[in-house]
């Protein structure tokens, strides 16, 4: 699995990022990062891309990338996920559609999977990404049937076609059982100022490149030790981020800032707002703090954040990795 993660959305996105990261600029990373697919337990893309773009930074063994700037106490410890509610494929039909089933145990609700619906997806495959589309229901071939009430899009229903016209040309084409599939990632800059970028995931993605940003700065960390970590499988129970703070971190780390996605009662332009989606990450830890980011239409696939709040947040986790607040 972790050769065809790799393989399957390229060496190409690794290169860009590092080269944009190179300009500390939080609102590029932002667009570079939401444009990338990382399905709960298949992040294995995601954390090269990382590694290429933080000189330093290394995988531990859960798989998280982590970089370490400073040393002794006290230890202050910047947490974000990388990973994303996603798919994979469930099984392939003799006429070569793929059906598919959701990954992680996050609850996202019942308009996650609706808005599938007729939408462009990628599909991860052993050969390359491929690309495909979820069918819609015909209306032509339902045309005179006796009506009946229209019941809404389930992932049951979820068809992907990927011009395939049996299962051995969907098996030439690299899919097979367990193939990751997201949503078509193009991430959209608007307003004026073009100051929004709207994408599925789009809060807890901003998030990363924030903190990516914060940790390239060259400011110097005045006390201690500061630990930056891009944590997998935040859908299975943040088992990414409890093993950071077991193993790198110790339970007498004296602050622990854990980056979440949506801040959904705060207006975008608000700055890092306190997130109410705190923290059951490890035990016995002193103090862990879940930051967000202002978001509007959350866990849609139009998810919205503010590059002037990305900016701010980048600025305080630097505050905070060199020891001010």
């Amino acid at each position: 699995m972790r050769s065809r993660t790799r393989s399957a959305i390229g060496l190409a996105a690794f290169a860009l990022l590092a080269e944009r990261a190179v300009a500390q600029a939080p609102d590029s990373l932002v667009l570079s990062l939401a444009a990338m697919s990382a399905v709960t337990g298949l992040e294995d893309a995601m954390a090269d891309s990382l590694l290429a773009a933080l000189p330093g930074a290394a995988l531990d063994r859960a798989g998280n990338v982590v970089w370490t700037r400073g040393s002794g106490e006290p230890v202050r410890v910047a947490l974000c996920p990388v990973d994303e509610v996603g798919y994979v494929v469930g099984g392939v039909t003799p006429e070569g559609y793929l059906t598919l089933r959701r990954v992680g145990t996050t609850a996202v609700g019942p308009l996650y999977d609706q808005f599938l619906e007729g939408q462009r997806v990628t599909l991860f495959g052993r050969r390359g990404a491929v690309a495909g589309v979820v069918g819609v229901r015909s209306t032509h071939l339902t045309r005179g049937r006796p009506a009946v009430p229209d019941e809404p899009f389930r992932l049951d229903n979820a068809y992907v076609d990927v011009g395939a016209t049996s299962a051995a040309e969907a098996a030439a084409l690299g899919l097979e059982v367990l193939t990751p599939v997201t949503r078509a990632k193009r991430p959209h800059r608007y307003g004026s100022p073009a100051t929004l970028v709207a994408a599925p995931n789009a809060a807890a993605r901003a998030a990363c490149a924030a903190l990516l940003s914060a940790a390239r700065k060259p400011a110097a960390v005045t006390t201690g030790t500061a630990v930056v970590a891009f944590t997998r499988r935040s859908h299975f129970e943040r088992d990414g981020a409890s093993f950071v703070l077991l193993e790198h971190a110790g339970p007498l780390a004296a602050e622990i800032v854990l980056l979440g996605g949506a801040a959904r009662s705060a207006g975008l332009g608000a700055g890092p707002q306190a997130s109410a989606d705190s923290v059951a990450v490890g035990r016995g830890f002193r103090s862990v703090t879940a930051w967000a980011l202002p978001t509007r239409y959350a866990l849609t696939p139009v998810e919205t954040v503010s590059l002037l709040d990305v900016g701010a947040l980048a600025e305080r986790l630097a505050a905070f990795l060199g020891g001010g607040r």
